[in-house]
C-alpha cells in the first residue's frame, strides 16, 4: 500500500466554514471538487438547518481573518461593502470583566464584525466561481465508498432522485458535529476513536436588534461580558454588523435558565453587569429570540488511531468543535485549510492522511485548552489538580487587565491566536500577573 494518495478528485462533505475554506485550498491541486451539502443552501445570506448556531454572534479572531484573506484576496473588503463593520479591538470592545473594565486602548488589531450567514454566503460566492468545484446541496453521505478496508473511493449520497455514488481519490469530511465517520471507520474494521467531551451546560437566547434613525449608535462595536465558574453563571455578547443592525447572545451556564419572550430577554440583559440592557431598550427587535444549547466541547482522538483508511481526512468541528463561546471554531478551520494547502504544496498533490490527522491534532491543542480549562470549571465532578491550576492563573490574568494595558495586549493577542502561548510564561508578564491582588476595579460607563 503506497504511503500517499494522488489525488484527481476530491470530494468535501459539508458546506460550511470548514468545507468551503477546504474546498479553496483543493481547488489549487487537484481537477475536480465537489462540495456535498444536505442542506438546500440559501440563495443570499440567510440561515440554514444546518447551522442551528448561525443565529447567535459570531466571532472571526483577527489570526482567522488573517488567513482566510489569504485564501480568499480582497475578502475583508467584499465583507464591508456587504456592511461588515471594521474596528479595532482595544478601542471599540466594551469588556466587563469580573474585575472591571479596561480602558480604551488601540491595539492594532483590526475586527471585523458581521452575522455568520452573510460570511457563509461571501465564501460560497467566492467557491463556487471556482472553475474545479461543483456544490452539490439537497444531498445526505451516507457512508463511504471503498475498496478494501484500506483505502477510501468515495461516497454514497441519497437525494430525491434517490442513491447514487460520487468516486474520488481524497474524501474530506467537513460535515461537523454531526459527523458520522467514527461510525464508518468501525464498519471498516478500525476501533472507534475515542471522544472527549468537556460540557459546562452552556445555553444561548440571541436576537438582532435595529436602531432607530434619531437613536445613535454606542461608542462600542463590541460588548463582551464572559461567563466564569462559579461566581458568574450570566453573560453576554453583542456586536454591530450588517444592516444597521446590532447582533445580540445572552448566555448562562450550568444550567441556567435562559429567556424565552421579550419582557424574559430584556430582564435577563438587565441584570448583567455591562449597559446591555440600557442598550437594547430602545430599539427595535428584528428578529424572533433564538435558543441554542449544543455548545459542549468535544475532541476526536482520530490521530490516535493505529491505521487510517488512505484516501480520507477530517477537520473542522468533525474533529474538533469548541464551545462558541471563546469565537475559536471558524479562525481554526481556517487553519486547518491552510495546513492541507501547505501540506498539498510539500507533498505534491500526494497526502499522507494518518499522518495529516497528526498535524491537525498539534493545531487544534492549544485553542481546546484554552476552551476546555475555564469550561471544566463548571463540572461538577472533581477537576484535577492541573486543570484546577491552569484557571487559577488564566483567572488571575484576566482579572489584571482592566488595570494593566501591556497584560490587556498580551491576553488579547492571544484570545485573537496573532500571539504565541509561550507569552504567558514571560517573566514581565508573570511578575504582573502574580502581584498581590488589586481592590476590584469599576466598569466604566460609555454611552449605551
Amino acid at each position: 500500500m503506497p504511503d500517499g494518495t494522488q489525488i484527481g478528485r476530491a470530494v468535501v462533505i459539508g458546506a460550511g466554514v470548514a468545507g468551503l475554506t477546504a474546498a479553496r485550498v483543493l481547488a489549487d491541486h487537484v481537477e475536480t471538487v465537489t462540495v456535498i451539502e444536505r442542506d438546500t443552501l440559501p440563495s443570499g445570506p440567510a440561515p440554514r438547518p444546518g447551522v442551528p448556531q448561525a443565529h447567535h454572534v459570531h466571532a472571526l479572531l483577527a489570526l482567522g481573518a488573517e488567513v482566510l484573506e489569504g485564501h480568499f484576496p480582497e475578502l475583508r473588503a467584499e465583507l464591508e461593502q456587504a456592511g461588515a463593520p471594521v474596528w479595532d479591538w482595544g478601542e471599540r470592545l466594551f469588556a466587563a470583566l469580573p474585575g472591571g473594565t479596561p480602558a480604551p486602548l488601540r491595539m492594532g488589531l483590526p475586527i471585523q464584525t458581521f452575522s455568520r450567514p452573510l460570511l457563509e454566503h461571501v465564501l460560497r460566492g467566492r467557491v463556487t466561481e471556482l472553475k474545479p468545484v461543483t456544490v452539490m446541496d439537497g444531498l445526505t453521505v451516507t457512508s463511504l465508498r471503498t475498496a478494501g478496508p484500506g483505502r477510501v473511493t468515495g461516497v454514497r449520497v441519497t437525494g430525491d432522485d434517490g442513491e447514487e455514488e460520487i468516486a474520488a481519490d481524497l474524501v474530506v469530511d467537513a460535515s461537523g458535529r454531526s459527523s458520522h465517520l467514527p461510525r464508518w471507520l468501525v464498519g471498516l474494521g478500525l476501533p472507534s476513536p475515542r471522544a472527549t467531551v468537556v460540557d459546562a451546560r452552556i445555553g444561548y437566547a440571541s436576537r438582532t436588534y435595529t436602531y432607530p434613525e434619531e437613536r445613535s449608535r454606542p461608542s462600542w462595536m463590541g460588548l463582551l461580558q464572559p461567563l466564569r465558574a462559579p461566581d458568574f453563571p450570566k453573560g453576554c455578547y453583542a456586536i454591530q454588523i450588517e444592516d444597521n443592525a446590532l447582533h445580540v447572545t445572552l448566555h448562562g451556564a450550568g444550567g441556567t435558565r435562559l429567556p424565552r419572550d421579550e419582557d424574559e430577554f430584556l430582564a435577563y440583559a438587565r441584570t448583567l453587569r455591562s449597559p446591555i440592557g440600557d442598550t437594547i431598550a430602545s430599539l427595535t427587535p428584528a428578529s424572533p429570540i433564538r435558543r441554542y444549547a449544543r455548545t459542549f466541547n468535544s475532541r476526536t482522538a482520530y490521530h490516535r488511531l493505529p491505521r487510517w483508511p488512505h484516501g480520507l481526512i477530517a477537520l473542522g468541528d468533525a474533529v474538533c468543535a469548541f464551545n462558541p463561546a471563546y469565537g475559536q471554531g471558524m479562525t481554526v478551520a481556517a487553519l486547518e485549510a491552510r495546513l492541507l494547502d501547505r501540506t498539498l504544496r510539500r507533498r505534491g498533490a500526494l497526502l499522507d492522511g494518518h499522518g495529516f490527522q497528526r498535524a491537525l491534532a498539534r493545531v487544534t491543542a492549544f485553542p481546546w485548552l484554552m476552551a476546555t480549562v475555564p469550561d471544566r470549571a463548571w463540572e461538577r465532578s472533581g477537576t484535577a489538580w492541573a486543570v484546577k491550576s491552569a484557571n487559577w492563573f488564566m483567572n488571575r490574568l484576566i482579572d489584571t487587565v482592566p488595570h494593566d494595558p501591556r497584560t490587556y495586549t498580551t491576553f488579547s493577542q492571544l484570545f485573537h491566536m496573532t500571539g504565541s502561548p509561550l507569552a504567558l510564561a514571560d517573566p514581565r508578564l508573570l511578575s504582573r500577573v502574580l502581584a498581590p491582588s488589586r481592590p476590584g476595579g469599576t466598569l466604566r460607563t460609555p454611552t449605551p
